[in-house]
């Protein structure tokens, strides 16, 4: 019975997960769905002084900073915007290192439409059926073994 309550409760918090592909030297995020309008830490690995922003349709990425104490020479750190009116689904955005090109893809979340609050609430009716039938379930046990 427990693990069929773990089961249950890992498939509701795995509703909505999302995930992102890069390139190895190109990461964005934490690879959930962003919403439009958010910013996102972008890192690059990249030794050479010549790089680009990210760029893709609907997101812009600022400069690439090294870390000021020195730590970590080859990583670059950014901050990546999705624009407000930016459409949903997934868009591959490109920066440079040196004269190479790495790719990552973000998956633009869709507006929230209460989708999810519905979810929300069908998950807790079903965890609290489950947890009623457990006490009932035990209530009949020991009515059954005190006989």
């Amino acid at each position: 019975m427990r693990l069929l309550l773990t089961t249950l409760v890992a498939a509701l918090l795995c509703l909505g997960a999302g995930t992102a592909s890069a390139d190895p030297g190109l990461v964005i995020g934490d690879g959930a769905p962003a919403a439009p309008g958010t910013s996102l830490r972008a890192q690059m690995g990249c030794e050479e002084p010549a790089t680009t922003p990210v760029t893709g349709p609907g997101v812009t990425g600022g400069p690439w900073e090294r870390d000021a104490d020195g730590h970590q020479p080859w990583a670059v750190f950014s901050a990546v915007t999705i624009a407000p009116d930016a459409a949903p689904g997934p868009v591959t955005v490109t920066a440079t290192c040196g004269g190479r090109t790495l790719e990552a893809t973000i998956t633009v979340a869709a507006p929230d439409t209460g989708d999810k609050t519905w979810r929300i609430v069908g998950g807790a009716a079903v965890l609290l059926v489950i947890v009623a039938t457990m006490v009932l379930l035990q209530r009949r046990h020991r009515q059954t073994a005190g006989r």
